[in-house]
């Protein structure tokens, strides 16, 4: 078995893990946000962690009202003073699945050395990021041993919101990631033949759709086709793909569409416009009162809180991603050119 595949297909139980885990630091969490009093919070993160960073940055303006950024750890390292005033009286959020990206690092060294604090969550114990955080949250049994990440994707995704749940103090969110955590292995095992399927077929490029707390997490799932296939991959905003991006949907195009649970009728528009270009569509949503429409539809529990949908969301572009990568004898363990973590040291 692939580490790819072993890792896609053990995210659910990592992420028991990390929940019960979190849920028991909710104490200390409080402690530290009662005690900075934040004026906003600021998401960093490099490659896969900052597109989490921009779930973030959404789930916390929509559930906490507090202003909320995501800066790519490196662009807030090369250009730091240009964010000063933006960092003023934030707390920094720095996932990370090694805790020791320079990038995420080196911008938290910089943020303490003005007064700006740091909550660290990496996937590795003693990480660096741990001798620089005001708190540090570890979660090792979510850590990737392969290039490409799936299962610390989804665990930090979680993460976010789950901490974000704990600041809210939102109980009715908590008890959603619970019970959607219960109902992923049968999730996986439902729609796995799906996925393989989708791999089948003869598209050369992606393109990601998603909304609102999606966004972060859509993004990275055109990363994961870029990865673990090593296949052209774009991600857009569910009806901005028609401003612009659309001329490049044909034939060759698949299309992974995360559906909101409300306006049906645009979105299901929205379908008929990218199948009529040739492209092929999977849906993944909630339950609807009848189908998309979709070559292919994945269906998830009904949910309250959209943003757990990006849970049982991710695993069916990773897994897409996954058997496409067998379909094309790649390994998708070893993306060439592609290491699992970059130090600026040895970067070229």
């Amino acid at each position: 078995m692939y580490l790819t595949e072993q890792e896609i297909y053990d995210q659910y139980k990592a992420l028991r893990k990390t929940y019960d885990y979190l849920l028991s630091r909710s104490d200390e969490i409080l402690d530290l946000v009662e005690r900075l009093q934040p004026k906003s919070l600021t998401f960093i993160g490099a490659g896969s962690g900052y597109c989490l960073c921009r779930s973030g940055e959404t789930s916390t303006k929509i559930r906490l009202g507090l202003p909320a950024n995501a800066l790519a750890a490196g662009d807030l390292l090369l250009n730091f003073s240009h964010y000063k005033k933006m960092l003023d009286g934030t707390l920094i959020i720095a996932p990370s699945r090694s805790g020791g990206t320079s990038e995420v690092v080196l911008a938290a060294e910089k943020a303490q050395k003005i007064g700006v604090p740091t909550l660290g969550i990496a996937a590795k114990k003693d990480a660096p990021l741990g001798a620089i955080a005001e708190l540090t949250l570890e979660i090792p049994w979510a850590f990737d041993n392969s290039v490409c990440q799936t299962r610390t994707v989804t665990n930090l995704y979680a993460a976010n919101l789950i901490l974000i749940a704990i600041i809210a103090k939102d109980d009715a969110l908590l008890a959603e990631i619970d019970q959607w955590i219960d109902a992923g292995e049968d999730f996986m095992a439902k729609y796995t033949p799906l996925t393989q399927e989708v791999a089948k077929g003869e598209w050369e490029n992606v393109v990601v759709l998603g909304d609102s707390e999606l966004d972060g997490i859509a993004s990275e799932a055109a990363i994961a086709f870029v990865e673990i296939p090593q296949t052209p991959a774009n991600y857009y905003h569910v009806l901005d793909v028609r401003h612009g991006p659309m001329v490049l949907v044909n034939e060759k195009t698949l299309v992974v569409m995360a559906c909101s649970p409300t306006d049906l009728e645009h979105q299901k528009g929205l379908v008929r416009d990218i199948q009529e270009r040739g492209a092929k569509v999977v849906t993944i949503s909630g339950p609807v009162p009848e189908t998309w429409g979709a070559n292919w539809e994945v269906y998830t529990e009904s949910f309250q809180n959209f943003a757990v949908m990006g849970i049982p969301f991710i695993f069916v572009p990773q897994a897409i991603a996954f058997y496409k990568a067998l379909e094309r004898g790649l390994n998708p363990d070893l993306p060439a050119g592609l290491s699992p973590m970059i130090s600026l040291d040895t970067a070229k």
